[in-house]
């Protein structure tokens, strides 16, 4: 879980952004190694075998990137965390198959995704000028708190919509018209 008032899944959106670099790092040093080997057998004649594990490598590639991006997305909509979490998982796992950045990576990557899958928002504050929220006896379900009569307390009315508001607030809470002062 992550710490209250994060309003984006940190550790999650690091461990994920971590991974995919690590896989993106090690499938462009496995990519150039193979493509030294390739050009070297090739000129032997034996070059095939090598291509293969060179596209592997270039896939493996795609998949840090693909990775790096959800990460990426996990920070920037953080609404959206258990999606990109999810998505981050599974190419964590498929990137296992071409070594993962040394398997750290996509094992940071899945930790990652994991904890972008748990996270969950912190509470929204109650908003300037509106009441505070309660809970309404029997029915466990919040309401809004009842507004001070007008004569006791020096509870406000809007000019706009007429809803009583709390003494102290600024803007309407039912149309968010100013309140006069």
């Amino acid at each position: 879980m992550q710490a209250t008032g994060e309003t984006y899944p940190r550790t999650a959106y690091l461990l994920s952004l971590i991974g995919g670099i690590l896989i993106l790092l090690f499938s462009i040093l496995t990519a150039v190694v193979l493509l030294a080997i390739a050009s070297f057998f090739a000129a032997v004649g034996f070059g095939l075998g090598v291509g293969f594990a060179v596209a592997a490598a270039v896939i493996a590639l795609l998949f840090g990137l693909i990775i790096l991006y959800f990460a990426i997305k996990l920070k920037s909509n953080p609404g959206s965390a258990k999606t990109y979490g999810i998505l981050i998982i599974v190419f964590a796992l498929i990137s296992f198959i071409g070594g993962g950045g040394l398997y750290i990576g996509a094992i940071l990557a899945l930790v990652g995704g994991i904890l972008a899958l748990v996270w969950t928002p912190p509470a929204q504050p109650v908003g300037y000028g509106q009441p505070p929220m309660q809970a309404a006896p029997g029915w466990g379900q919040p309401t809004m708190a009842a507004a001070p009569p007008a004569g006791a307390g020096g509870g406000k009315f809007c000019a706009s919509c007429g809803s009583p508001n709390a003494p102290g607030a600024q803007f309407c809470a039912k149309c968010g018209a100013p309140m006069p002062p």
